[in-house]
Order: C-alpha cells, then structure tokens, then sequence
C-alpha cells in the first residue's frame, strides 16, 4: 500500500512540474511542442500522456476541406484524436513544423494562426495552416481547440502573412 501511494504522489507531483514549465507559459512554445511530440521517428510512439496534458479535456479537433469544390469538416474530440495518434501512420514516421505564424493575445484567451509543413514515412509532403485557440487558466495556457485545412497547391495557396519573411 505505501509504494502504490509512493506512486500516485510522484506521478501527481511530475504532472506538476510538467504543468509549470516555461511551454506552459508560452504561447508559441505551447504551439511548437505539440508538434514536437507528433513528431516522431519510424518505430517510435507518440506519448499521448503527455501529448493529452497540452490540451483542455474538453478539445476539439477540426479538419476542413474541400471535396468536389464543396466544404466539409471532420471534428473529434481529445480521446477521439489521441487514438488516430496511435495509428500505422504515424508510427511509420512523422514530422511537422512550423513555416510562420500570427499570434493574437488578450485578457487570458489567444489565437495563433500557423502555416505547417508535414513529412511522412513515405516522403511525401503537406502543408497547410492551423489555427488554435488557446486559454489562459489554472496559472498555464491550454489548448483549447484546433482547426486546420491542407493546402491544395503544395503551399502556393497559403497566404504571405502567415509565411515567414523569408520563406
């Protein structure tokens, strides 16, 4: 019994910490680790644990697109996501990074709008923009939903403002 309460206080306490950290506190390095932790090397696993700590439990996720010229979406929740995390897909090997972003804050809620380049297992690339939305709570910021829609020009399509200078 004590060192299964040795357990939950320790797993309690680095939940903690990992709350506190300076990502925690950051906007754009909330944004930047989410796609660090999908990033993922062949044979790897994403760590939907912590991967599930960056987000309000109450998330929502929101692909938009086009399909024969008309507009669909595709929304799930956190649980919902974090199993397509565990897919072949990614566990073959992922990458994603940001190209450029607008970030937009006040009074505890934030938006940041992100051009991505994503790489997969197969080399084949995509990009396209994320828009999440974030709050501000409980001393950290949480994601509180993500939107994203792919591009369909490789990229061209994106528009400048959300593209670094030098891209």
């Amino acid at each position: 019994m004590k060192s299964r309460t040795l357990f939950l206080a320790l797993l309690i306490c680095s939940v903690t910490i990992a709350q506190t950290k300076d990502i925690f506190q950051n906007v754009t390095e909330l944004v930047k680790e989410t796609q660090r932790v999908i990033s993922v090397e062949k044979g790897q696993v994403i760590d939907t644990a912590y991967f599930r700590t960056l987000f309000l439990p109450t998330a929502h996720f929101s692909m938009v697109g086009q399909e024969d010229g008309v507009f669909m979406q595709e929304t799930m929740g956190l649980d919902e996501f974090l199993e397509t995390l565990t897919d072949d897909y990614y566990s073959m090997g992922y990458h994603e990074e940001g190209m450029g972003e607008i970030v937009e804050e006040f009074n505890g809620i934030a938006q940041v709008i992100q051009s991505f380049e994503g790489v997969d297992s197969e080399n084949e690339t995509g990009k396209g923009v994320n828009s999440y939305q974030l709050v501000y709570s409980n001393g950290r910021w949480w994601i509180a939903n993500m939107v994203w829609s792919m591009s369909s020009d490789n990229g061209k399509d994106i528009p400048k403002k959300y593209l670094n200078e030098n891209q």
